[in-house]
Formats: structure tokens, sequence, C-alpha cells
């Protein structure tokens, strides 16, 4: 890495430079400079505001229709589908509705989640920042990221919604 005080070009993984003994740590990495960063770049998930339901789980094998019946009766737009361990093992989204059930199954009964949740979803755990989230949010476009537990079962679900509020809060 080249310092940035002398120009002298260090070899990798140097926490200074051999030269001038600046530090070459962390020179790069955009760092919080006003309370809304902070929250942002810093805060853990289980910061913010829970979440005002449960999060919707499945297991796997659970039919279409019974699926798309538990997003209309809760009112969401996803669901989380978990193995028989409880561990998740997929994410069917209303996107993923639109885009491959609409006007292509007529019988919701006959398929099941697993034909097409997006499998192996991105998951992240509540001590991980919020930054980590907005990352997967803006990069893959995703509106949900599910927030998993040490064995990989769910425990809640962030929504872009929940991050958008805290951005109104901190204005």
């Amino acid at each position: 890495m080249t310092c940035p005080g002398c120009g002298y070009d260090n070899l990798p993984g140097q926490d200074r430079c051999a030269e001038c003994l600046v530090s070459l740590m962390q020179e790069d990495v955009p760092q919080p400079d006003t309370p809304m960063r902070w929250r942002v770049m810093v805060d853990p998930i289980s910061s913010l505001e829970p979440s005002t339901v449960p999060p919707q789980v499945v297991a796997s094998g659970t039919s279409l229709a019974a699926g798309i019946r538990q997003m209309q009766e809760r009112n969401v737009g996803y669901l989380l589908v978990t193995d028989g361990e409880g561990k998740l093992i997929g994410i069917l989204t209303e996107h993923d509705l639109l885009c491959r059930v609409y006007g292509e199954v007529e019988d919701l009964n006959s398929r099941t989640v697993d034909d097409f949740m997006s499998p192996n979803p991105t998951a992240l755990k509540a001590s991980e920042p919020i930054k980590h989230a907005l990352h997967f949010m803006a990069v893959d476009d995703f509106m949900y990221i599910p927030i998993v537990d040490d064995h990989g079962r769910p425990e809640d679900l962030l929504s872009f919604r929940r991050v958008a509020r805290l951005i109104e809060q901190m204005q």
C-alpha cells in the first residue's frame, strides 16, 4: 500500500508506513462523521425498532395456495421457508409470485413454495451493523433481509421500510 503521507510503497498488510510511520489503517474506509452515519454504519440491526409482527415462516413443502393465503392474511410480501430443523432455506416474495407464478400456474395446490422461492437467501445476524443490510439491499436489490440466530433459524426480518423509518426519524 502506498503511504498517503510520504508516498513510500509499503508491503501489503503493513499497519504503519515503514518510512514515516504514518498509519495505513482505514485510510480508504469511510468513517461515520454525523450521528446518522454513525447509526447506520456502526449500530447493530438489533438497535432498530422491533418488527411489529413476527417473521412469517412456512415449512418446506407448504402448498403455494397455503403460502399465498398466509401472505394475504398477514398482509406481508414475503415468506421465510424453513427445513425440518427450522433453519432458513429460502424466501418467497411478492416479486417471485408476480414474475414466476402469475399467469403460469393454474392449480396453486399442486405446487409448493419450494418451487418458486429464492433458495439460500442472504441472511444476517442481529449483531451485524445496519450498513451490511443496506449494502445487500442496494447492491442486490433486496427489499427484505432475513435475520437469523446462530443456528440459521429465522428470528426477524429487516425490511427496507424499517430502515427508511430510521432515516426519516434521524432527519
